[in-house]
């Protein structure tokens, strides 16, 4: 990617919704910018940074915040610091970012267009992955999908192969009704070729308005945390008690002496073996629409112990 904008780093912003696959294409940039001197920023919708622990290794430096939402104001401010002092110190010569699933895209290009970061950013694409399998169920009640595809420069239709084709062309339609210009791709894995990105330019954006006066959805997330290892029983209790109104569930289980990577959202539900984390390391993020915090901590702690 060259520096068309002079004394600005090119950006790319990369959204969509919880676990739309954002991570697996962030991996696919890692290889394709390779040769460039790279600075990840990667905001989670949770208290641990789960997603930088999935990355690829490269030719990069990681920055992450994982305080939650970019609403909160001390997220907002920590973002709007982080990428002034990937700017001025480490002066990259691209900046991938990473929005949290449930991020409003206007809210970030209101803070990439502040005085202090446009004249040292050039926003110069942002990239929408769609999950085809829950897109039009999330979309009729959350206002993040809806922002994310009316500022995108590109939608990722991905997981195509997880639906009917009669399915896609709903999501499709659905997708034009927010944006009827907007380039649209189907991808598995978030794969596409890449020098697509080079030719995408977003369009100029001023602050016309303070970042945060959007409204946030309604959802929360917390981390669940426990040392030691889970029963099969034990986790099949704490998963059904869960899946009821179940958004995301991301992290990593220790299974009867084996860890697991567990990526889990409405409509589907994966476990694979990792060594990614430590051995009976139990951290995970959930988000839910809705839940008693306490309740679930209780049962994670409960099931974690459960022996048959």
């Amino acid at each position: 990617m060259k520096h068309n904008v002079t004394h600005r780093i090119p950006t790319i912003l990369l959204t969509g919704f919880l676990g739309a696959g954002k991570t697996t294409l962030l991996n696919r940039l890692i290889e394709h910018y390779k040769s460039q001197r790279t600075v990840l920023l990667i905001n989670e919708f949770g208290q641990v940074g789960i997603d930088g622990k999935l990355l690829a290794e490269g030719n990069y430096e990681k920055v992450e915040l994982n305080k939650g939402s970019l609403f909160c104001i001390c997220v907002r401010t920590d973002f709007i610091d982080e990428v002034e002092r990937i700017a001025t110190e480490l002066q990259p010569e691209l900046l991938l970012i990473e929005a949290t699933g449930l991020a409003d895209t206007s809210e970030m290009e209101k803070m990439l267009a502040l005085p202090n970061l446009r004249e040292k950013i050039h926003l110069q694409a942002c990239v929408c992955l769609i999950d085809c399998q829950n897109f039009l169920k999330i979309k009729e009640f959350l206002n993040a999908p809806i922002s994310q595809v009316r500022s995108a420069d590109l939608v990722l239709l991905n997981k195509t192969d997880l639906v009917p084709e009669t399915q896609v062309d709903e999501v499709i339609q659905a997708v034009r009704e927010i944006s009827d210009r907007v380039p649209i791709l189907q991808t598995t894995f978030a794969d596409f070729p890449l020098e697509q990105l080079d030719a995408l330019r977003h369009p100029a954006i001023t602050a016309q308005e303070v970042p945060g006066e959007g409204r946030p959805d309604p959802v929360a997330s917390f981390t669940l945390e426990a040392r030691g290892d889970f029963s099969q029983q034990g986790w099949d209790q704490f998963t059904a008690f869960v899946k009821p109104s179940l958004m995301r569930l991301k992290g990593f289980i220790s299974l009867e002496g084996r860890t697991y990577y567990v990526d889990a959202t409405s409509g589907n539900w994966t476990m694979t073996l990792t060594s990614k984390a430590a051995p009976q390391t139990n951290q995970i993020v959930l988000i839910r629409q809705t839940f008693r915090q306490q309740e679930v901590e209780e049962k994670f702690q409960e099931c974690q112990k459960y022996r048959e």
